[in-house]
Formats: structure tokens, sequence, C-alpha cells
């Protein structure tokens, strides 16, 4: 029986009951293991971080603007064409420019994609706009001391509130088509 006794001996020792055997990857899943609650939070930190990071460079396409940031461009007023005098040589005509691939008259007829939150808010502060714009032009008629910027201002909430009271309609604070229509009716009447 010395195989037996060999074996006995070469055998590491018996684990405890209760306590099973580590499996071969077991180490590394340890190393994984949270050691305290600011540990946890790091990590958490960590993956949002990186998950904005992907957001906006792989998942963003085009640069998006604001509508607000937009400048506003203002309207010019045509001037007209001062008397300009005949040229005394005609000019020499123009060569022919080649005319273009199919491929580059196809790109320059596709549209670019519709931004339907971009289009919502262009339209909803533009009526917005024009509706407090109308509202003001309607208060300087019936003789407030408004003027007609578009943007609704304390003298415009002032004169807004006076005219509701006055009318008897509900005091708001907002510039909607019906009191837009009233203020047109007033107009209308005067």
């Amino acid at each position: 029986m010395p195989d037996a006794a060999d074996r006995i001996r070469n055998e590491p020792a018996a684990r405890p009951r209760g306590k099973p055997a580590p499996a071969a990857g077991a180490k590394w899943l340890s190393a994984l293991k949270p050691k305290s609650k600011r540990s946890v939070a790091a990590a958490a930190l960590w993956a949002v971080m990186i998950g904005i990071v992907v957001n906006a460079v792989a998942l963003q396409h085009g640069r998006r603007i604001a509508p607000s940031a937009e400048p506003e461009v203002a309207a010019v007023a045509p001037i007209a064409p001062a008397a300009v005098p005949a040229p005394a040589k005609p000019a020499a005509p123009e060569p022919p420019r080649p005319s273009p691939s199919p491929v580059t008259v196809a790109l320059a007829h596709t549209q670019k994609p519709a931004d339907p939150i971009a289009d919502f808010l262009r339209g909803q502060g533009g009526d917005k706009r024009q509706l407090t714009l109308a509202a003001q032009s309607a208060l300087a008629k019936l003789g407030f001391a408004v003027k007609p910027t578009g943007a609704l201002d304390a003298g415009t909430r002032d004169a807004l509130t006076e005219f509701e009271k006055t009318h008897r309609l509900p005091v708001s604070s907002e510039v909607t088509a019906k009191l837009v229509k009233s203020l047109n009716a007033a107009v209308a009447a005067n």
C-alpha cells in the first residue's frame, strides 16, 4: 500500500465544509468586487462620462445649432439703383461651362433630413412673436403706450392686463389668438 500513502501525502489539505473550491477564473472576479460605496459611485460616474462621449462622438450626426443661437437677420430695404453709364465696350462672351455630372445634379437636389424638433421650436417662437406683435400694434392703436417690438415686456403685460380688466376678460399672462381677436375687434369698434 505504499501507493495509497503516497497519494495521501501528495494531496492538498481538505477544504472546510461550506466553502466551495475556487473556480479557475474566480481570482479576477474577486478583483472586480467593489470594496466600498465610493468605488461603486466612481465606477458609475465613469460609465456615465463614457456614455456621454460615445453619444457625442459616435451617435450624433451633423452639427446642431440651437434656434436661439442663430443670429437674427434684419430686413434690408432695397436701394434704388443709381444711374450707371453704359459700358463703352461690350463684354466678351463667357466661355460655355461644362455640364455637371448626373451624380452632382442628384446631390444638389437632395434635401436635408427634416429636423422636427427644430421646426417645432422655430414655428412656436415665430407664432408667439407674431401674436405679441399683433397685440402690441392693436394696443398702440387703442392709445396704450406700447411699442410694437414683438417682445412681451413689462409695459405690454401691464397694457394687456388693463385691457382685459376693462373689457371684462379673464386676466392672463399669455398672448393668445383669442386675445388678439378681442384687441382687433376693439380697434375696429373705435
